[in-house]
């Protein structure tokens, strides 16, 4: 017990002073590094070095651990990792943004086949192909739309927040493996100095791209600790991104002159354009973020897989639809039932009109 906590807390410095000066090193534009490349992508660097080499470290540390349902392997660590830092470098090297997704992509296809084949994420409901075609769509998905939350200063740390601080939560409560723990402590040592950093008003930026690599990273440990039954936790966790993502979407194709740009479209950065401050922005998602939190950690003790799942995507429309009408009076059932109706009136009237132009 002792040795786990040194361990962990080991974890948790390490990876916050490594990245912490790394990140640093990247605010001081006359350092000669900074001032040759003069690129957003480098300030993600010291993060990905950060977890690549204490995770590397921590496998040999944590290897024997016998607490997992599925052994901890070498390929399903390193290869993925490596896999991000390749695709890492194509988008430093400044290439088109569909082949950064396609390289996400195949990344993802290969690191998906590499988890063990008795391991189904819907445990035997579909046959191999297909349960292992969903885990690559799932997470080729998450990794290429995470970036949507790249919009608000401070908002990507922000959001990262709670899908880096469950695992240690879980381990505590005796619902997850050592080693996945640890790996998350040091995804949250790195995610605390990109709030820091990237909190308003900035010291540093983070591209898209940059954004799309952490979502690869995050995505990663999600699906590694899903084999541990954890996929029900992540899925209360994955209620705000989905709703926000397929919000965007549908917003981008039926209404594509309005909002074409997919990071403009989520509420949150909404809310930032009409008023709220990024810190106001930031600080109610991570409110959400604790409450789903708690959720995540009462599902390991629901019977089913799915309620507290449903109930995560009712409440994170609830509070997408708070935040998004901040500024407007409280209303009652009647009046939310036809402002409602009149935006649906509103949306259609729109299509329409660019239905007929086309």
């Amino acid at each position: 017990m002792t040795y786990n906590l040194i361990l962990s807390l080991t974890t948790l410095i390490s990876s916050f002073f490594l990245s912490f000066f790394g990140l640093y090193y990247c605010t001081n534009k006359n350092s000669d590094l900074y001032s040759q490349r003069k690129a957003k992508e480098l300030n993600f660097l010291p993060i990905y070095l950060t977890n690549f080499l204490i995770i590397s470290i921590l496998y040999f540390l944590t290897s024997t651990e016998e607490d997992a349902i599925y052994k901890v392997n070498a390929t399903e660590i390193y290869i993925p990792l490596i896999l991000g830092g390749i695709c890492y470098s194509l988008s430093y090297l400044k290439i088109k943004t569909l082949y950064i997704n396609l390289s996400l992509i195949l990344a993802v296809t290969i690191s998906s086949f590499l988890l063990p084949q008795e391991f189904l994420f819907f445990q035997g409901y579909f046959p191999f192909w297909i349960d292992r075609l969903i885990i690559i769509a799932c997470w080729s998905i998450f990794s290429c739309f995470y970036y949507i939350f790249n919009n608000t200063e401070g908002m990507l740390g922000s959001f990262s927040l709670s899908f880096v601080a469950l695992l240690p939560i879980l381990v505590l409560l005796d619902g997850a493996p050592l080693f996945y723990g640890l790996v998350s402590l040091s995804f949250l040592g790195t995610n605390s100095n990109i709030i820091i950093f990237n909190w308003f008003p900035a010291k540093i930026y983070f591209t898209d791209n940059s954004s799309k690599i952490f979502g690869f990273l995050i995505g990663w440990l999600m699906v590694i600790s899903c084999k541990e039954n954890l996929a029900p936790c992540f899925l209360i966790l994955l209620s705000i991104f989905a709703i926000e993502l397929a919000k965007s979407l549908i917003q981008k194709l039926l209404l594509r002159d309005k909002y074409n740009n997919l990071k403009m479209n989520t509420t949150f950065s909404q809310a930032n354009i009409s008023g709220l401050t990024a810190e106001q922005v930031c600080t109610s998602s991570i409110k959400i973020q604790i409450i789903l939190v708690i959720l995540s950690c009462f599902q390991l003790y629901v019977p089913n897989t799915y309620s507290l799942p449903v109930v995560s995507l009712f409440l994170s429309a609830w509070f997408l639809n708070k935040l998004q009408h901040w500024n407007e009076p409280e209303q009652n059932l009647r009046e939310i039932n036809q402002e409602f109706i009149a935006n649906v009136r509103q949306n259609i009237t729109e299509i329409k009109d660019k239905l007929d132009k086309d």
